[in-house]
């Protein structure tokens, strides 16, 4: 992999001296403070929950959501109240067939939202629910999210499945910042002193709404080549490959705002081991399923060695970076494009 340390590429950090006396306080007020809402693809569900003629409901920046999944298998998110007189559709609606059909009156919405019949045979009104922009993809429901109402301006891309396993989900719910979770990618200092990670050595490519970090380290004395795909705030794709194994560990992280403190982070874990590739089909999932039993514990106790500092953390908006931590300051500026204008400058 091409590869250069942090330190060398961070050739000149800025030094400022302050004294103990700058740094001293007797006013109160100081706490984890939220930021806004970023605007972006944030996910809301896997894909396997939610069953043909199903309705959840689902926390969302702020407010709830009401997914649904028709029977032909189409899944739709909508804002949950009626358009007729406001009943809650995640409450007593139902799914018959393609259409979703308000517990209150019967109004029936078909999959495009509009309202094509009542239960009583009256003419239906002129009335439509209010649907996301909603886009499934790689096992997982994503909902879009825009502070000024625009559409999708970028799209996500579908992963190469081919020779992977099938996957291991999981699901926890964390204060603090969604943001934590992509942040976390460019922080390569940390990987080191509190994963244990050896020989850390990473660069990044900036593209618009994407950021992709290489890595290369020592983990079990394995030399690993890490890849991160950051598309926005709410989603990273972080393969690692140990090529002496002829092994590649796949993670899909998933991070959603819920409420101001309040965030969802989701993973799948799959794998991809050349030599299984050739084994018959059935042997080949038994082999992955122990496989990735193991692999994927390893994963959720890494992570969730983070989730302490993720917890408790409190966002800095001009952090004191050290060298070695070019990465950190390139995150920052990137994440901004996601925020209203000047909110977290």
């Amino acid at each position: 992999m091409d590869a250069f340390s942090t330190a060398e590429r961070d050739s000149v950090v800025p030094i400022t001296l302050v004294t103990a006396s700058e740094h001293k306080r007797s006013a109160t007020g100081i706490g984890q403070q939220p930021l806004p809402y970023p605007n972006g693809w944030f996910a809301v569900g896997f894909s396997h929950q939610l069953l043909p003629e199903q309705v959840q409901r689902v926390p969302f920046m702020g407010q709830e959501l009401v997914l649904y999944r028709t029977a032909s298998g189409a899944a739709r998110a909508i804002d949950p109240y009626c358009p007729h007189l406001g009943a809650h559709l995640g409450y007593g609606g139902k799914v018959t067939g393609e259409e979703l059909v308000c517990p209150f009156h019967g109004l029936a919405f078909n999959p495009d939202g509009l309202c094509v019949r009542s239960a009583g045979g009256q003419k239906p009104p002129t009335a439509a629910l209010t649907q996301r922009y909603i886009a499934e993809i790689d096992g997982v429901i994503f909902v879009w999210r825009h502070q000024d109402d625009l559409p999708p301006s970028w799209q996500l891309p579908a992963l190469d499945l081919v020779g992977f396993s099938q996957g291991r989900y999981e699901k926890f719910l964390l204060q603090g910042l969604c943001q934590d979770m992509t942040e976390n990618s460019a922080d390569p200092l940390h990987f080191a002193y509190l994963h244990g990670l050896q020989e850390v050595v990473t660069r990044h490519q900036e593209d618009r709404h994407q950021m992709t970090y290489t890595m290369q380290a020592k983990v079990f004395g394995q030399v690993v080549n890490m890849k991160m795909r950051c598309f926005g705030l709410g989603y990273a794709v972080g393969e690692a490959e140990f090529t002496r194994l002829g092994l590649t560990a796949r993670t899909q992280a998933l991070g959603t705002q819920i409420a101001p403190l309040s965030w969802e982070f989701r993973m799948i874990d799959t794998i991809r081991v050349e030599r299984v590739t050739r084994l018959p089909r059935r042997l080949q999932r038994f082999v992955y399923a122990v496989l990735l039993l193991y692999i994927h514990h390893w994963f959720v106790k890494t992570v969730k060695e983070d989730f302490d500092v993720w917890r408790n953390r409190r966002f800095i908006e001009q952090p004191r970076l050290m060298a070695g931590e070019g990465n950190m300051a390139v995150y920052r500026r990137w994440s901004t494009q996601f925020y209203p204008r000047g909110d977290t400058e």
